[in-house]
């Protein structure tokens, strides 16, 4: 079966950016809740003490956004295309 590695690389880019996108925002406008999340998540219980330190800005958020998507999309085609050369031989 021969996947498609540029639909791949934009499905997982997509979905990236919409995870990204929410964390962004909810980091941004409820610091505190989201720490504690991330913390319970991650067994890191101390987050609350770097709220202090955490400036989430619109261009921390588009530059974020930007490299997590570029990043997203290669990887995830750079496997597709690993993926077909394997299936071809």
């Amino acid at each position: 079966m021969k996947i498609r590695a540029c639909s791949l690389g934009i499905a997982g880019a997509t979905t990236v950016c919409a995870i990204y996108t929410c964390f962004a925002l909810a980091l941004k406008y409820f610091p505190g809740q989201t720490l504690k999340l991330i913390g319970t998540i991650h067994m890191m219980p101390k987050l609350d003490y770097i709220k202090q330190f955490i400036k989430v800005t619109p261009q921390a958020i588009a530059i974020g956004l930007i490299t997590h998507v570029i990043a997203t999309f290669l990887i995830f085609w750079l496997i597709a295309t690993i993926y077909n050369l394997f299936q071809k031989q």
